[in-house]
Formats: structure tokens, C-alpha cells, sequence
């Protein structure tokens, strides 16, 4: 059967911010997550300046285009009634949150997001389907860039578009970086349990199991328990599971997954992790572990528990900062990401950075974050690995030597990842057909069974798969590889460079 390849998604153009957030599309669309209801996709991310408070929603039809829709909480006008103490139980029930944020200028001389006059900034949501058939949106409230006055709760609603009310706050960490910072929650139903992934740079990620029922903390400690020293620190916080300068985690629970070992096909179930690595503006790149219980360890690729220090460490390296050639538009900081299944399709839903505008001469920042969405899938050792285009519609399929070859013509363009948070350039590569690698990098490659690709170069071996994509720069279809080092725990990427 021949290869089936996506047609031109015909990519909204990435634009700046302006004061029409509504025509943002996917710009400004910070620290994304995903939820599918009725036919229907919806984006939740973290306030953006210029545009109301109380996460912004984005809806599509089809994953590849986006259109702004409101906001998940009814903020308009009721800033006042928080100040006064008025919002327990009306205007989103928000008022046990602020209050535990609330953070006064005196304190902190700048990056204020729950002041005094009773505004709030809401930071990295996630909304799944709940069991009791509501929407549950769990958002967490900072009182300051910088700081860790923060808490996590879960609002709920009737309408994946709102308007939510907290039922709940899950968990609290007060200003100086004595516990887990209290933000970034992710959540997953997973064989039959319920878990929370939460955390950022300080003391690193921490899960919580929650109630499936409820979708509250399923031991129903509150953070009075905590600070009278009824309950201990590690049953508050739970169960830690990264360290460093790191955020953003997301837990996805894959059964069945094809592991070669010893030439033979086994199927392993895994949880994996993947979070954001190093500074939100230069350096943001996404690592991924796992293990095979949601307690962890998570390990990478050498058995090493994520750590991230100075902006690099342990964890293998999925995307980092990159540029294809010819491209105008760089993927600059990619990261805080979604894990999200679209009906067997599984898509990495990110933020990226660019500097095209900067280097047009038409901005002096690149803080516009805009929504991508990527394929991944597994390599034979039941590792992640990404398609580093946006997802055009694709389908991972069976791809033989000759059809990689003869698309092909064995060249391409490829970037290869390393520990460094500098933007990595494409180089040139040609996959001859006696299994000769030659080019930018030299050793040798391998396809087997149905689309599985092993290249061996630079000291490592990386184990991949080959799949069609839409390489936009291109404005053409052809095949990407994406492999991670066996050794190194960096990730191979490479786009063929003939049109078809």
C-alpha cells in the first residue's frame, strides 16, 4: 500500500500579540492543555497579558486550527467583590485562593499576579471530563513571579466552556521555597486510581493521588494538618518524583507497548514523565522518564532519576531550541506540554518561543507563545520520540528502505540534540542505500520491521521511527525520522529534503 501522506494544513500565520486578543489564534497560547468533547478539541492556557483573566479557551475542529472563545472563569468586574472579601461562593468561588495568594506591593516591588485591589493572573491549567460528568478544571494562583505563594485547586463546571467554581483548594505552599511550589497541575485516570503531578524549580515535581469521585485529595488533608504538624511534610506534599529547575510535568500511562528485547516483540506498560527543563526564556527544552508504577522512579534512557540543574542535567532531551534550514521561523524555548490521545493519535500539545520578529526588525521580544502540536509515538525500546513538525493529520504507518530511499533520494536535513541549551542548526546528512550514513555526521543506518530505524553516529546509537509529515518550510509532504541516543538520551530528528 502506498505511503499516505497529509496534505497542506495551511497553518494560521503566526502573529504578534495584539489588543484584538480574540484574533490571537494560536499566539500567546501559554503552557497549553488539551481536552476533547463531543467532536470538539479545546486548548486552556495560562493568562496572557492583553487579555482577560481566568485562562483563556481556544476551540478546533481539527487540531491544526485555532479560534479564541472566552475565558474558563467569569472574571469581568468582580476584582472589587474579591478585594472586599465577597467571593465565597459566588463570582467562581475563588476567595480561599486569593487570600492565600494575595500579595502586596510593599512585599514584592514587581511580577504581581493576586494583588490587593483583587486581580488575579492564573497560571498553567488543566481540565479533563470528570466522573460525575462535570468538567473539572484544575488551576493553580501565584502571588508573585519568582516566589512560591502559591496553591492548586479544582473548579468545576457543566460546559467545557464555563463558567467554572472552585469546589476545592488540593494544596498549598507558602512564600520562600520551604516546600514544592504549588502550581502546574497535571492529572490522569489511570488504572482505576487517580493521580497529580504539580510543581516548579525549587524542590521539583510532586504527585498526589486524588479521589476518581470527587477529584479532590483522596486522604482529604488540608493544609491546616500540615502547618499545626498534624500530618508530616511528605504526606502533605506526596511522593516527590523530579528535582531542579524544572516544571511542567505531565504523566501519560501507555499500555502495551512494543519493546524489542533480545529480537524478540514483548509489551510493557509504562507510565512516563516528561516536564520542562531551565529558564522560560533561553534555555526551555522538554526531557521525558519513566517507570512502570506512577510512584516512579523515573528513569531515563542510563537508569538516571530526572534532574535538572543549570538549565541542563539528566532526563532524555525530546525538543530543545532548533532551526531547519531555510526556515525563517525558528523553534525557540518549546515546552510546558500536554500528553494528549486523539482517538490513537497521540499528540505533544506545547508552547514555542521564535525569533523571527526579532530578527525582522519588527519586535524586541519573542514572549508571544504560540500553540504547536506534534506526533510522538515509540521507538523499539518503548522510548518516546517526537515528530518535530506540527502535526499536519498524519499517520504513523508501515515504511520500508526503498520507499524511504526512492521519497528521499536519502538526503536530509538534520538536528541532533545535545546537552547545551544553545539553538541547534540543521546540518546535511544522505542515508546511502549500502547502509552508509554520510554527510554532517558519518556511520551507518538500518530500517527494520515495520517503520523502525536504527543510525549509528557520533559515538551512539539512535533507535527511531520513520513517518510521514508536513514539513511547512518546505511547503511540501515527505518523511521525518525522529530516534533518541541509546546512550546519550538526545533526540535525532531529520527531515527528508526532496519534494514529492
Amino acid at each position: 500500500m502506498a505511503l499516505k501522506y497529509p496534505k497542506n494544513p495551511k497553518f494560521n500565520k503566526l502573529k504578534m500579540r495584539s489588543p484584538d486578543y480574540e484574533s490571537w489564534q494560536e499566539g500567546c497560547a501559554h503552557d497549553p492543555s488539551l481536552l476533547e468533547w463531543e467532536g470538539k478539541y479545546y486548548a486552556y492556557s495560562t493568562d496572557t497579558f492583553g487579555a482577560p483573566s481566568g485562562y483563556q479557551i481556544r476551540v478546533s475542529d481539527d487540531l491544526l486550527h485555532w479560534e479564541y472563545v472566552g475565558s474558563a472563569f467569569a472574571m469581568d468586574g468582580v476584582a472589587p467583590h474579591y478585594k472586599r472579601g465577597e467571593g465565597r461562593g459566588r463570582y467562581g468561588n475563588l476567595q480561599a485562593a486569593f487570600d492565600w495568594c494575595v500579595t502586596d506591593q510593599r512585599e514584592v516591588g514587581y511580577g504581581i499576579c493576586t494583588r490587593t485591589d483583587g486581580a488575579m493572573s492564573f497560571w498553567a491549567p488543566h481540565c479533563v471530563r470528570g466522573t460525575d460528568g462535570k468538567f473539572w478544571l484544575y488551576f493553580c494562583l501565584t502571588g508573585y513571579f519568582g516566589g512560591s505563594k502559591s496553591c492548586i485547586g479544582l473548579a468545576k463546571s457543566d460546559s467545557p466552556l464555563g463558567p467554572f467554581s472552585c469546589v476545592g483548594l488540593i494544596v498549598q505552599s507558602p512564600a520562600g521555597w520551604r516546600t514544592p511550589n504549588a502550581i502546574d497541575p497535571q492529572v490522569l485516570f489511570a488504572e482505576d486510581k487517580m493521580w497529580m503531578v504539580y510543581g516548579s524549580y525549587g524542590l521539583g515535581l510532586y504527585l498526589l493521588e486524588l479521589d476518581p469521585a470527587t477529584g479532590l485529595r483522596k486522604d482529604g488533608f488540608s493544609y491546616a494538618d500540615f502547618a499545626s504538624g498534624k500530618k508530616p511534610f511528605g504526606e502533605y506534599y506526596g511522593i516527590h518524583l523530579a528535582s531542579g529547575s524544572l516544571e511542567g510535568g505531565v504523566l501519560a500511562f501507555e499500555r502495551n507497548v512494543p519493546v524489542l528485547e533480545n529480537g524478540e516483540w514483548v509489551s510493557k506498560n509504562y507510565y512516563y514523565l516528561m516536564c520542562s527543563y531551565g529558564s522560560l526564556s533561553s534555555a526551555y527544552n522538554m526531557r521525558c522518564g519513566r517507570s512502570e508504577r506512577p510512584e516512579g522512579p523515573y528513569l531515563d534512557v542510563n537508569g538516571n532519576p530526572l534532574v535538572c540543574s543549570t538549565d541542563i542535567g539528566t532526563g532524555n532531551k525530546m525538543l530543545g531550541s532548533f532551526r531547519w534550514e531555510e526556515d525563517p521561523v525558528d523553534y525557540y524555548c518549546p515546552g510546558h506540554n500536554d500528553m494528549f490521545d486523539a482517538h490513537g493519535v497521540r499528540l505533544i500539545a506545547y508552547h514555542c518561543r521564535t525569533n523571527y520578529f526579532i530578527e525582522k526588525g519588527l519586535s524586541r521580544s519573542n514572549n508571544f507563545h504560540y500553540l504547536y502540536l506534534s506526533q510522538y509515538d515509540f521507538n523499539s525500546d518503548g522510548w518516546p520520540v517526537m515528530n518535530p513538525n506540527r502535526y499536519a493529520g498524519e499517520e504513523i504507518q508501515d515504511v520500508t528502505e526503498d520507499e524511504l530511499l526512492n521519497v528521499s533520494a536519502g538526503k536530509f536535513e538534520a538536528v541532533l540534540f545535545r546537552q547545551g541549551v544553545d539553538e541547534v542548526s540543521a546540518q546535511r546528512v544522505i542515508l546511502r542505500k549500502d547502509g552508509t550514513l554520510d554527510g554532517a555526521y558519518n556511520g551507518t543506518w538500518r530500517m527494520y520491521d515495520s517503520h523502525y530505524i536504527s543510525i549509528e553516529t557520533q559515538g551512539d546509537e539512535f533507535l527511531g521511527i520513520v513517518m510521514p509529515s508536513w514539513i511547512d518550510h518546505q511547503n511540501a509532504a515527505g518523511l521525518t525520522v525522529s530516534a533518541m541516543g541509546k546512550r546519550s538520551g538526545m533526540a535525532l530528528v531529520m527531515n527528508s529534503t526532496n519534494k514529492i
